[in-house]
């Protein structure tokens, strides 16, 4: 297992990002980070086909599909309450069918139980048994009750089916999240630890050359700059309690912990890498890390905002 290094957040040094990946770009990031960790090699591989096309359906909706009033923009401003609920969001639920399907097909070759239920769901998908469409779009309105019913009706694995829903609906949501994001200060430091566009919870931390910190949205991808020493998930700023470890053998990586709600945060510092960076795929490529943390006694901060 890596080691970890514990070392005092006041030093830390942070971030930054982008949207749509040449589909190359994509392969040759994957390829990189696949001879670094040839363990994980058959998932990275899983991982790679659906990057490339989340990266091919990325497309953003037009600014006149969803519009903030000047009244209501400048109370979400001045309140500091994120643009729209993630519940809100507009996806193309027919380009977003044509993408379950394409990531069905590519977990037919992950390992038992994931295959399985990757069957079982494109086979439903194409029986008409599961109204595809209607399942991605009552997904993003409400995911918790597409699981119960999903549960209930096919008795699928919930963290597998999860995982194809949203990687079903994700371009769609970043695509989305990209429009609104033009009603927000590109350059400004957000001083809130959830996402100023959607108010989910960061997945990743990054640490860029411009000496800036930034965080990427768990749920729709948006990027913002953030305090340098700042847990996002209980908005601490007391360096006493914040602190990151260092993963041995893996300079790039280093984890924030937070010792007042017990939170991590898994990040990736750009200025020690000479690899491509995908940042979905810096994030998928560590689940030993999240392992380690969560034996130690920490939680995903993440989660506490699982749509």
């Amino acid at each position: 297992m890596t080691g970890a290094v514990e070392k005092d957040a006041a030093s830390m040094k942070p971030g930054d990002g982008g949207f749509r990946a040449d589909p190359e770009f994509v392969a040759g990031a994957v390829g990189a980070v696949r001879k670094l960790k040839p363990d994980y090699g058959h998932m990275l591989g899983l991982y790679e086909k659906i990057f490339i096309e989340q990266e091919r359906a990325k497309s953003a909706p037009g600014p006149a599909e969803f519009a903030i009033p000047r009244e209501e923009l400048n109370v979400l401003r001045r309140e500091m309450f994120p643009l729209v609920r993630a519940s809100r969001f507009i996806v193309d639920a027919e380009a977003a069918g044509k993408l379950f399907t394409s990531v069905c097909a590519v977990l037919l070759e992950g390992g038992e139980g994931i295959a399985e239920t990757a069957e079982a769901m494109l086979e439903a998908a194409k029986s008409g048994a599961l109204d595809i469409k209607k399942t991605l779009l009552d997904f993003v309105r409400a995911p918790g009750q597409v699981f119960d019913s999903l549960h209930s009706e096919m008795a699928l694995n919930r963290e597998v089916a999860q995982f194809i829903l949203f990687n079903s609906v994700k371009p769609f949501l970043a695509g989305f999240s990209r429009a609104l994001s033009s009603y927000l200060d590109a350059e400004g430091e957000w001083e809130k630890g959830y996402c100023p566009v959607c108010g989910s919870m960061p997945e990743l931390s990054v640490l860029s050359e411009n000496g800036k910190r930034s965080m990427l949205c768990g749920y729709c991808s948006h990027k913002w700059f953030s305090k340098r020493v700042f847990c996002p998930f209980c908005e601490n700023d007391d360096h006493g309690t914040l602190k990151y470890f260092e993963i041995e053998g893996e300079e790039e990586y280093r984890v924030d912990v937070c010792e007042k709600c017990g939170s991590y945060i898994k990040t990736v510092d750009t200025r020690k890498l000479s690899r491509p960076v995908y940042l979905p795929l810096e994030s998928a490529a560590t689940p030993y890390i999240d392992v380690k943390f969560q034996e130690m006694g920490y939680r995903p901060g993440s989660a506490a905002s699982d749509n």
